[in-house]
């Protein structure tokens, strides 16, 4: 299967709007993760260029910013053959940094401070680049196997400057993160 020019090697998450596939680049040889977005079908015209907006404000959101702590977009665009969009990032082979809490439980101190520290610098790059994520949750922090190097992704519901998508007043992201 192939998404754009990429090259689909296995499906490595799914959410409520769309799937992650590992997949390969073939002119720079190397693997990318695959975000795609799909739509229920029956949307009304309107409402589907909404949330096709969301989900490229999302690549132009995270692909202007550069941190070593945030997940790097490469491309996005849509596929001719499905009509929807998707974007290529760096694939980290990784898991969330919920699956890790669920699965050693709390961090020691010191490691959680450190990727607290990594968290907030990479916040302050977005929010010096006028990007606010507004979803910032264990699940979307991935946590590099080897190394253990923390990235913050998925920027979907991001406020930036130039967008009249989200407004101040509405509510995105996830309830039980939220302040």
């Amino acid at each position: 299967m192939k998404i754009g020019r990429y090259e689909v090697e296995a499906e490595i998450g799914r959410g409520a709007m769309g799937v992650v596939y590992l997949a390969v680049d073939p002119r720079l040889e190397r693997r990318v993760a695959i975000k795609t977005y799909s739509l229920p079908d029956g949307l009304p015209h309107e409402q589907k260029r909404e949330y096709q907006e969301r989900f490229l404000r999302e690549a132009r959101a995270a692909g202007c910013l550069s941190h070593p702590g945030i997940v790097t977009v490469f491309d996005s665009d849509e596929d001719e053959a499905s009509g929807d969009p998707f974007m290529a990032m760096e694939y980290i082979e990784g898991r969330t940094l919920r699956d890790r809490l669920d699965e050693v439980g709390r961090f020691p101190a010191d490691r959680a401070f450190e990727i607290a520290g990594v968290l907030a610098e990479a916040l302050h790059t977005a929010h010096e680049a006028g990007v606010v994520h507004r979803d910032v949750k264990p699940g979307n922090v991935i946590v590099r196997e080897e190394g253990d190097e923390v990235k913050i992704a998925d920027f979907g519901v991001a406020r930036l400057p130039t967008s009249e998508l989200t407004r101040t007043g509405m509510t995105l992201g996830s309830p039980a993160y939220m302040s």
